[in-house]
């Protein structure tokens, strides 16, 4: 029976699932006075879709709040329900996906990709599924198929849906919710399918096309911005300096260094007048004044992926110049405590200790090698001296300061240095439990000194040699 309410009253439903069991049991009880009334037997096969239509939203309601919370076996079991009922094709979509969403981190990858497929035939809205296609396609490591899903997903987007004829008498689908971030439904605006597609194609080493990609969405999230912009958090996507800063990383990748200095400088004269005019960039931040703190990092990163565009240009001396205003500005930075209150994760991604220490290496390991390029080894030493320092973690650091003091004949130091690496490469390797932004990401890849293992047995054939003397 149903539960009513009594007029007036101010109570309110404990969730909305509770307001549909409630309607639902209405329903049923209609349905009951309808038969007994004695309707036509096609009005009766009319109310009765209907109330099939409404079951079958409700259990598809149930499952997705299943599935968002992690009850997985229970989502499992509505969505079967809900997939078995009448539902109309819109709906239909959405418990498939869900579904293959559910059989996917459940471990079952092709049973979720018969449930994907199925919902790839409903002619309706692909947004969904195909986002769920490229996750699953990811987790089985087929790049050229979730690459291929992310490009049909910009495409899908980019169209306007137009809305099927309703095949019940009451448009069910038009009482779905709209999905919120953490339902697997969402499958979020044309350019964070695009900031999907870039990224990933950047991952996996598909430089051009990345480079295409992140320039077309510059191209969109640029259209009628304002001239200033403050880069607010915008899940799932990076904030929009960030863009600029992968689309530069993409640009160099793929050997189009000048129109990576393009997109630094047009980031640049976004951001510096955003820039704290006092060094304490947190502390500002802590009194309340209006000056972003994580402003700093952002420009840090575009001075030092300028410097890496000039050494692809083969201008030196523009590179040494733009490590050194990112290292100037980067020991500015220095945050003394986490007072400011919850940041973004984009925020977090890029102020984070790590993050600043690990942009403090790249920063002074690439000016370093520009040293090593010029002759002047001994200020390459002070740079790879300090980039151990400053970020004891970073093993590139390391392993350039071995290069340069065998080449400074300072054996001693050389070989504390080498003995402290061996032991370092037997110890079983722990998983970062950080992450970095893809383009400092990126940038640390260029400076990765190749062939580390082959250096180090080099080394330990010369120390031999020596003692053979």
């Amino acid at each position: 029976m149903a539960h009513r309410t009594p007029p007036g009253s101010s109570a309110s439903h404990a969730s909305c699932l509770d307001l549909w069991r409630e309607k639902n049991d209405q329903l049923v009880q209609q349905a009951k006075v309808a038969q007994d009334s004695g309707l036509s037997p096609r009005r009766q096969q009319l109310a009765q879709d209907a109330l099939e239509g409404l079951r079958g939203l409700l259990h598809s309601l149930q499952g997705l709040q299943e599935l968002i919370t992690g009850n997985l076996p229970r989502a499992l079991s509505s969505l079967h329900e809900a997939a078995s009922g009448l539902c109309p094709r819109p709906v239909l979509v959405q418990v498939y996906t869900a579904l293959g969403t559910c059989l996917r981190k459940m471990g079952s990858p092709q049973r979720a990709l018969l449930y994907l497929v199925a919902a790839l035939k409903g002619e309706s809205t692909w947004g969904p599924p195909l986002l769920e296609a490229s996750r699953l396609y990811r987790q089985l490591e087929n790049t050229a198929a979730e690459i291929e899903c992310l490009e049909l997903l910009v495409e899908a987007l980019s169209v306007a849906h137009i809305p099927e004829a309703p095949q019940l008498l009451i448009e069910v689908e038009l009482l779905l919710p709209r999905p919120d971030p953490a339902s697997p439904l969402h499958c979020g605006t044309q350019s964070q399918a695009k900031y999907l597609l870039a990224s990933r194609c950047l991952q996996t080493g598909r430089a051009e096309n990345a480079a295409e990609h992140y320039l077309d969405l510059l191209a969109l999230l640029l259209d009628g911005s304002e001239p200033k912009f403050s880069p607010p958090p915008c899940p799932p996507g990076p904030c929009v300096p960030e863009v600029f800063l992968e689309a530069a990383a993409a640009l160099i990748q793929a050997g189009r260094a000048q129109d990576a200095l393009t997109v630094c400088e047009e980031l640049l004269s976004r951001m510096s007048s955003l820039l704290p005019k006092r060094p304490r960039l947190w502390e500002d931040a802590r009194r309340g004044t209006k000056e972003l703190p994580h402003c700093s990092p952002w420009v840090s990163a575009t001075y030092l992926l300028q410097g890496q565009a000039w050494v692809q240009l083969g201008a030196q001396k523009e590179a040494i110049s733009e490590f050194s205003r990112c290292l100037e500005l980067l020991f500015q930075a220095t945050p003394k405590d986490k007072e400011q209150g919850p940041a973004s994760s984009c925020e977090q991604g890029c102020t984070s200790d790590v993050a600043l220490q690990q942009l403090r290496a790249a920063a002074l390991i690439s000016r370093g090698l520009e040293w090593v390029a010029s002759g002047q080894d001994t200020k390459a030493l002070q740079d790879f001296l300090l980039s151990v320092q400053v970020c004891p973690g970073n093993q590139d650091a390391s392993f350039h300061l071995l290069q340069t003091l065998r080449r400074l004949d300072r054996r001693d130091e050389a070989t504390a240095l080498w003995r402290r690496l061996e032991a370092q490469t037997e110890l079983p390797q722990e998983n970062a439990a950080w992450s970095l932004p893809l383009y400092l990401e990126t940038c640390l890849g260029w400076i990765h000194p190749p062939d580390r293992e082959t250096l180090l047995e080099e080394f330990r054939t010369s120390l031999l040699e020596t003692r053979d003397l």
